[in-house]
């Protein structure tokens, strides 16, 4: 149905980095939406909106990667790239977990529909809290190394918390 994609996509989402590469890159993780979200646009317009979000952080990953690879270390680039990456993030994970709710609002299964905009709302928290984090960093030095251990733990529960989601998305809307 496409959920399967998107679950595929969070598991490229997970930042993990040994010696700064990237083992799971993101570029892949979006390709996989593009194509769930493909495969989903004429069930609800969030999908279609998401899809075409997707294209654009296909091509912000790529430019991501190129300069991970070129070693620019401008704290403002890594900023402003990490901010517009930030937002288009939100922005397709809202359409994302809306279009669930559609979905679920039609069928009437409500206690899906709410699962899908709590999920929604746990990720918005634990992206925030990362991008305030990334303000906050410079001043609060040891502080920072664990909001950022905790964060960290975060996000990858909230990740996790997603592909459970697109499971269950998978195999609810086959019924």
């Amino acid at each position: 149905m496409g959920f399967i994609h998107l679950l595929w996509g969070f598991l490229f989402l997970i930042d993990i980095r040994i010696n700064g590469f990237d083992v799971l890159p993101d570029v892949i993780g979006y390709v996989l939406f593009f194509l769930g979200f493909a495969k989903l646009e004429n069930k609800s317009r969030h999908f279609r909106l998401a899809k075409n979000m997707s294209v654009v952080m296909i091509a912000i990953s790529v430019m991501s990667l190129l300069i991970s690879w070129a070693s620019v270390h401008s704290w403002l680039l890594y900023f402003i790239v990490n901010l517009v990456v930030f937002v288009l993030k939100v922005y397709i994970i809202f359409h994302l977990c809306y279009g669930i709710s559609d979905m679920a609002g039609r069928r009437g299964l409500h206690e899906f529909q709410i699962k899908a905009v709590q999920r929604w709302r746990w990720f918005i928290a634990v992206i925030a809290a990362s991008f305030i984090l990334i303000l906050l960093a410079p001043l609060l030095s040891m502080l920072a190394i664990l909001f950022a251990f905790l964060l960290m733990i975060a996000s990858v529960v909230i990740y996790v918390m997603m592909m459970m989601l697109m499971w269950e998305a998978e195999h609810v809307f086959q019924r």
